[in-house]
């Protein structure tokens, strides 16, 4: 993972004047401008539909990878009554997501250094992967595989068929000096989805179009989810 996309993500924090609502937590995960913007009852939907797609219901545990600050979890727990933990290399997102669930257990460190145990129902990435290079994600989701006891998702995965024409819109909403200026040495990675299923080969699972509703980036995106055993 590029140290710069580290020391972009570890500038933000929640401050004092912030009160902690999902709102200010969608925000802190940058989903506030520009083309990443998603509005509150939009990421409230599509977190209902991950729910719905998981067959998650009350009791059951969710463990976040690259969770800043739990905005996926804490608008899950508006659905249901979860137990929940998560980890991000961010300090203060990390803060924020602790302040936000005081009952969640929430660690500042690396996804490839996530232990296994102790296991959650799912285990869930939800616009990260793309931070990862493929040995680092390979890495990843193994270790999501063996944490989990029902399933995995990794939503929000930047398509390769798509990198071209999402490079030059991301280029077109800016002027070249602009975007050389926000995105130098910051790449994203782009992912087939049968790379996914080459790492956790014969599992059930489903492969499908980001499901956010309004969405600039939905059109560049897919999701992931791997069922270990049936949900109920």
């Amino acid at each position: 993972m590029s140290n710069l996309w580290q020391h972009i993500w570890e500038k933000r924090s929640l401050q004092p004047q912030h009160a902690i609502t999902l709102d200010t937590l969608i925000a802190l995960d940058g989903f506030d401008s520009g083309a990443g913007k998603i509005s509150l009852a939009d990421w409230q939907e599509y977190t209902r539909r991950i729910s719905d797609k998981l067959g998650m219901q009350s009791g059951h545990s969710v463990f976040e990878v690259g969770c800043g600050a739990g905005a996926f979890l804490y608008a899950l727990r508006q659905q249901h009554t979860l137990t929940v933990g998560g980890l991000d290399y961010a300090a203060g997102l990390i803060d924020a997501a602790q302040q936000a669930m005081p009952d969640g257990d929430f660690k500042a460190q690396s996804a490839h250094t996530m232990a296994t145990d102790p296991q959650y129902d799912f285990v869930i990435a939800n616009s990260v992967f793309h931070y990862f290079d493929e040995a680092m994600a390979a890495e990843v989701l193994n270790a999501m595989w063996q944490k989990a006891n029902v399933g995995v998702a990794v939503l929000d995965i930047p398509h390769a068929a798509t990198k071209d024409a999402c490079e030059r819109a991301r280029r077109d909403a800016l002027t070249e000096a602009e975007y050389e200026e926000k995105y130098r040495g910051l790449h994203h990675t782009y992912f087939n989805p049968d790379w996914f299923t080459k790492q956790l080969p014969g599992h059930p699972h489903q492969i499908f179009e980001s499901c956010v509703p309004n969405y600039a980036q939905s059109q560049y995106r897919f999701s992931v989810i791997f069922h270990k055993r049936l949900h109920g």
